[in-house]
């Protein structure tokens, strides 16, 4: 019976898959059903040519194949016997009971979500003109690893960039590119891991700022100081950098979440003469979306007046261009840049370098310059926009932010409804709000990047219906 079993396999001829590959598989499935035990012997190679009317060639690829993945193994003089014990491994079947039912999300038509940007005007054709360049045989050098900061070419656009848009004046050496702002932040704490031994390193943020930022900080261990707002014109509160004894402070100096205002001069001196006034203190300037201002020109970084090296620029080309890029960098001063290539020198640049190179191609060409116009001009029409649809009901609805960035931030003046039920009815509407929990405000962040003018109309509309029509307290 059991002799039986071992020739009766089947195989197509007409089967576009190989012959080895269908034998293979047989003999597979019949060792994980246990039709085949643990140092049962397998037929001769010779056996299984006759029975099958198959070349030798193909058995002895079926076999190879098997013993390679450690399902059989040969002994000398002796054959091919099984070396896999199927019950008390893996089974070769997926089991798809006990699985968490996955439940779609609601019919939102109106998603107002602040971090989305505007995907109806992405230069596509320009993008895929720099892509066919770089998607070339003669570009094959860039299927080897490149330099570990990042493309030098690219490493080089940044800082022009930088210089003529920002005011930050840098080398190419002291740029890193990496795979979003967690992956320069966390080569960074590495840095001052090893930079300072004997600190345990305390880091400050702005108290409403970016949720994965303060996620890294937490996985690492690190101490996180949330720097609280002032409730009059919203600007940090820098005091608590010396009362807590912060030694790292990550601030967003042009857009200070929610509130969108920008750090005054008077603060930027003062977080400046902060770090200055210690060797282990650093400030990191997240300069996320800057280019994106409606009145006068856009505020120069705070890196720009930085004259003792104490301040880390971190940019990004997810709201500038766009997120899925996943491209990110970080300017060093020049006094932490033989430090890093000690300590961080073996990381390798986590971004593609087809990316890397089709982006340089783009900047390169002008092409990134004439985007971000485009797009300021366009988002300014949003912002305006929904500034006139709110000013009517002034008496009930105040907003800030409006001179920057791709969302505003709405107050109810007044409000008995809590934040939650004034979300839920929104998602009645098919609205999907954001709520900002700050004080005992009644804040939602309403993000207009990806919704058309006339969509950012209609749901303006319906949410307006929703705040004014005061409903009974639930």
């Amino acid at each position: 019976m059991r002799s039986a079993m071992k020739l009766s396999y089947h195989l197509n001829k007409q089967d576009p898959c190989p012959l080895y590959l269908q034998l293979y598989q047989q003999i597979r499935l019949a060792i994980h059903q246990q039709q085949l035990q643990l140092g049962e012997k397998l037929p001769s190679k010779r056996q299984l040519c006759e029975f099958l009317q198959i070349s030798q060639n193909t058995v002895e690829s079926a076999y190879m194949q098997l013993q390679a993945e450690g399902y059989i193994e040969s002994k000398a003089r002796r054959g091919f016997f099984v070396s896999f014990q199927a019950e008390l491994q893996f089974s070769s079947t997926k089991i798809y009971q006990n699985r968490p039912h996955f439940s779609p999300p609601n019919d939102i038509q109106y998603d107002l979500n602040p971090n989305y940007i505007d995907t109806q005007h992405f230069p596509f054709l320009r993008w895929q003109k720099c892509g066919r360049y770089i998607l070339q045989k003669s570009q094959k050098h860039l299927l080897a690893l490149g330099e570990k900061q990042g493309d030098l070419n690219l490493r080089s656009e940044i800082a022009h960039y930088l210089a003529a848009s920002r005011g930050v004046y840098c080398e190419p050496e002291q740029i890193i590119i990496g795979a979003g702002i967690e992956n320069c932040l966390q080569q960074l704490i590495l840095l001052f891991n090893q930079r300072y031994p004997q600190r345990d390193f305390s880091y400050a943020m702005e108290s409403h700022g970016y949720h994965s930022v303060e996620k890294i900080l937490h996985s690492y261990q690190k101490q996180t100081i949330k720097l609280s707002l002032s409730a009059d014109n919203y600007q940090l509160n820098i005091a608590e950098l010396y009362q807590y004894q912060a030694n790292v402070a990550y601030i967003t100096p042009a857009h200070i979440y929610p509130f969108g205002t920008p750090i005054s001069i008077s603060q930027r001196q003062q977080l400046l003469e902060w770090a200055n006034a210690a060797p282990d203190r650093y400030l990191i300037e997240d300069d996320y979306d800057s280019e994106f201002r409606y009145q006068g020109k856009p505020i120069p970084a705070l890196q720009s007046l930085d004259v003792q090296e104490k301040v880390i620029y971190f940019g990004s080309f997810s709201k500038l261009f766009m997120p899925s890029l996943r491209t990110a960098f970080m300017v060093l001063p020049k006094s932490l840049l033989a430090d890093y290539q000690q300590y961080c020198g073996f990381f390798n640049c986590s971004v593609s370098r087809f990316e890397q190179q089709r982006l340089a191609q783009f900047m390169q060409q002008g092409e990134f310059e004439k985007h971000i116009h485009r797009m300021r001009k366009i988002y300014r029409k949003k912002m305006a926009l929904l500034c006139q649809l709110f000013q009517p009901y002034s008496h009930k609805i105040r907003y800030y932010g409006e001179h920057c960035g791709v969302y505003l931030l709405i107050e109810l003046i007044n409000e008995q409804r809590s934040v939650e039920h004034i979300t839920q009815r929104a998602e009645q509407e098919k609205i999907k709000l954001y709520p900002v929990y700050f004080q005992q405000k009644c804040l939602f962040s309403l993000g207009f990047g990806n919704l058309t003018e006339q969509a950012l109309e209609s749901a303006v509309k319906k949410l307006i219906t929703i705040f004014i029509n005061q409903e009974e307290t639930p």
